[in-house]
């Protein structure tokens, strides 16, 4: 039978579970961030939402078991989106991604927990009571948790194939992170030759699917819309593929042609083996920048986001270019914003970018009356280029 101390730490328990439960969303933001930040994964832009997600559900789900009842046991909650994640990371050989995520989340749970403990009590014996059981809860939850994946790991490991895909996917991400730099040695490992151009595509998946093959199936639809059959044709993992091609992409079918549930990076053509690695950067900058771009593009090369990538090297004198050049403007409407980057696209030509919009030329002269209300400075010739820059560097952006 439970004596009134112990009665009294399994309240400050669940007093403390209520407030995680109902925590703000700059706490949810922290805990977001900083297990994103822990991810060190080239594949990003596909993964780290998940994890995010999942940890975020993990604090929720242990508040709730605690709320329920301080004593018991709690099961930790793992997605099978996460059992998908973790089992492409093993295929690349990175096997601690999303492990990483839940020890900063344990970490960053942890503060914040003792901040909610020392607010409810003063008391020493009831803040040791209660920060001694929470503590070994919160790391018994992150153990099993980990555990748990820890034992997936090792069972994908030992069923993994070590036939050539596998190995020709070591040897790609070998030579793409510089620990392979040898041509003649990587060609022979490939089968590929790089005393030729180059064009690397790859083709990904916007989302974890259910459907493994769905990326093969897109590329056997796509390649022969590019031109030829790529000399190199690697699975990243379920959901990304990496395809080389010995000449220029001309990927305009694919603008209206790509399938559905897939996205499309093709990267500047290069000659040689620097030539290939630079192909290949520049696939991976326009794969990050298309999968966070809000203008519902699917289909990108180097050139159409070349601008974008040195915008994106910093963010913040990006937020402050902007800012500058269009002042309130930047918090008008998406579709006055819109009609300005045509009208200045189409050479500040009135007549002809009303007739491509669709609307009334004097519609469209209120619009850029409006734009010069809002600007820092009158629309000329002065800041044309600026503010279309800023306009265009919007459209990429998350």
């Amino acid at each position: 039978m439970m004596n009134s101390f112990d009665q009294r730490v399994d309240e400050l328990l669940r007093q403390g579970a209520e407030r995680v439960l109902k925590a703000p969303q700059s706490w949810r933001d922290e805990v977001g961030k900083a297990v994103v930040a822990a991810i060190d994964s080239e594949n990003m832009p596909f993964i780290e939402s998940v994890i995010r997600r999942e940890n975020l559900i993990g604090v929720m789900h242990w508040a709730n078991s605690i709320l329920s009842d301080p004593n018991g046991p709690i099961t930790p909650v793992i997605s099978s989106e996460l059992y998908a994640i973790i089992r492409e990371q093993v295929r690349k050989g990175e096997l601690d991604i999303s492990l990483n995520g839940y020890r900063v989340a344990q970490n960053i749970t942890w503060r914040r927990w003792m901040r909610i403990v020392f607010d409810l009590t003063s008391d020493k014996d009831e803040l040791q009571a209660v920060l001694d059981r929470s503590a070994r809860s919160i790391g018994n939850y992150t153990d099993a948790a980990i555990a748990i994946l820890s034992r997936y790991i090792d069972a994908e490991r030992a069923e993994l194939a070590k036939g050539a895909p596998a190995l020709q996917r070591e040897v790609l991400q070998q030579v793409l992170s510089g620990k392979l730099a040898d041509p003649f040695s990587a060609g022979q490992r490939l089968g590929y030759k790089f005393d030729r151009p180059h064009t690397v595509v790859r083709i990904w998946t916007s989302e974890i699917q259910r459907d493994s093959d769905l990326v093969n199936r897109a590329a056997d639809r796509i390649v022969p819309m590019l031109g030829g059959a790529p000399g190199l044709r690697i699975e990243e993992g379920e959901s990304s593929l990496f395809l080389c091609f010995d000449q220029p992409i001309d990927y305009s079918r694919l603008e209206s042609d790509c399938p559905d549930g897939v996205m499309v990076a093709v990267g500047q053509v290069g000659q040689g083996f620097s030539g290939f690695l630079e192909s290949a950067y520049s696939a991976r900058m326009v794969q990050m920048i298309l999968a966070n771009a809000r203008n519902g593009r699917r289909v990108a090369d180097h050139e159409l986001v070349r601008l974008q990538t040195i915008l994106v090297s910093d963010d913040g004198a990006f937020q402050h270019f902007v800012s500058d050049v269009l002042g309130d403007c930047l918090r008008a409407s998406q579709d006055l914003k819109h009609n300005l980057l045509m009208y200045l696209k189409q050479g500040c030509n009135a007549a002809y970018t009303a007739e491509q919009l669709g609307i009334h030329r004097n519609t469209l002269n209120r619009q850029l009356d409006r734009v010069n209300d809002l600007l820092p400075q009158p629309l000329g010739d002065a800041n044309r280029l600026n503010i279309a820059v800023a306009l265009e560097g919007l459209l990429w952006r998350p």
